[in-house]
């Protein structure tokens, strides 16, 4: 017959069990730093304006930026036999000429990025376009961080 005693070192040892493995999901995959995913919804908002003003003819003196930013998922996933993680959420627009509606609509984001060769380094994944049937092709983008954006760093 089990004892009440005898049950209480099992829980504890299932409880610790239990916290380290949590503990580690965190520490062997963890979440991108916002600061990297605000540079990745910017590098591909950016992108999406200058093809934009390219077209239309018009000065790209004035542009909008990403404010807001909430994550709402992330987890990792293998893209072309590689570890990435794919970030959603949301986040708002400033600057630019918005006007006040555009600058209040909530829009979603749902990036992949991946860790370059340095700690600190992420890569924006970006399909590649694709015929039918193929399996999908992706294009690593080097991020830059604001650090790497403020004049006098190297980058």
């Amino acid at each position: 017959m089990v004892t009440l005693a005898s049950i209480r070192p099992i829980r504890w040892v299932l409880i610790g069990v239990l916290c380290l493995s949590l503990l580690g999901c965190g520490l062997i995959n963890p979440r991108p730093p916002r600061a990297v995913v605000e540079g990745a919804i910017a590098q591909k908002l950016s992108q999406t304006q200058a093809v934009l003003y390219r077209q239309f003819a018009a000065a790209a003196t004035d542009r909008t930026q990403v404010s807001r930013i909430r994550i709402t998922d992330h987890h990792w996933t293998e893209l072309a036999g590689q570890p990435a993680v794919e970030v959603a959420g949301t986040y708002h627009l400033k600057g630019g000429s918005l006007t006040n509606a555009q600058r209040s609509q909530t829009r979603e984001f749902d990036v992949y990025l991946q860790r370059g060769a340095t700690k600190d380094q992420w890569l924006l994944l970006e399909p590649v376009s694709i015929k039918n049937g193929e399996k999908p092709k992706w294009q690593a983008i080097p991020l830059l961080t604001a650090r790497e954006d403020e004049p006098g760093n190297p980058g």
